[in-house]
């Protein structure tokens, strides 16, 4: 974690400024310490250069679940997505060219990834903005390969970090573009995930939400988009089926609230 990131975080259970303690430090990259909440005393350890968010409330048993999962899947990630898209009858960069054309992505915007995963769409921000992109996910497995692609494809300022969606551990209005990138099917609190990212985003900025809809989704009864779980400030501008209908996708705005 690069020290500079220090000035857009904040404790993700009560907002609270974060203080940086280094044990170990390359040039001006933490490698290793821990960030201390001067508001209510909460530890975050930093290690190997990776900042754990990962709070309590983070750990009901569908995130749980979800943690557990993709720490599991995450070798076999890329390759089996990569098929299971050839085998539907698209292909994966499509679909990532899709979701990323609809955030309206602009030259220098910072944007935050929800569920980065191994990063997979970190290359089509790039097409559109040099600014900071930012990663979150649940699953340390999964944020590693992020972190080793993004060292091997040159990728410059990415910075990743392990928590969860319904408690981000960043300040107010920081982000140009937020991408909730799959996966709020299953968030333990999806409305709050919602908040927090209209929390976090600028006023005007944009919200994307996308998700797969497979036979399972349509079980549980989790294929509809949840647009009856928006906050009061994000509006929405479109809802689409994408790809034959194998996934949703919700555009929002963020308008100020008064």
């Amino acid at each position: 974690m690069k020290i500079s990131i220090l000035d857009i975080l904040c404790c993700p259970l009560c907002h609270g400024s974060l203080t940086l303690h280094t044990r170990s430090l390359k040039e001006d990259v933490v490698v290793e310490g821990e960030l201390k909440c001067s508001v209510c005393g909460k530890t975050y350890p930093l290690k190997n250069g990776l900042p754990n968010f990962i709070v309590k409330p983070c750990l009901r048993l569908s995130n749980r679940i979800q943690k557990l999962f993709y720490n599991i899947y995450a070798p076999l990630y890329d390759g089996l997505e990569r098929k299971l898209a050839e085998s539907l009858g698209f292909s994966e960069e499509g679909l990532r060219m899709e979701v990323v054309s609809r955030m309206d992505i602009e030259k220098g915007n910072t944007v935050l990834e929800v569920c980065i995963g191994t990063g997979g769409n970190i290359p089509y921000y790039r097409k559109y903005t040099g600014g900071l992109i930012v990663g979150i996910d649940i699953s340390e497995k999964m944020l590693s390969l992020c972190r080793n692609k993004a060292r091997e494809e040159g990728w410059g300022s990415v910075e990743l970090f392990l928590g969860c969606a319904e408690y981000l551990p960043f300040k107010d209005e920081v982000f140009d573009r937020v991408l909730i990138g799959g996966g709020i099917s299953y968030f333990s609190d999806p409305a709050r995930a919602l908040r927090e990212a209209a929390r976090v985003v600028v006023n005007g900025g944009v919200v994307v939400v996308y998700e797969q809809v497979t036979l399972l989704e349509k079980l549980l009864g989790k294929d509809k988009p949840p647009v009856n779980l928006l906050p009061s400030n994000l509006s929405l501008l479109e809802t689409a089926y994408i790809f034959n209908k194998r996934f949703y996708v919700i555009k929002t705005i963020k308008r100020a609230s008064f």
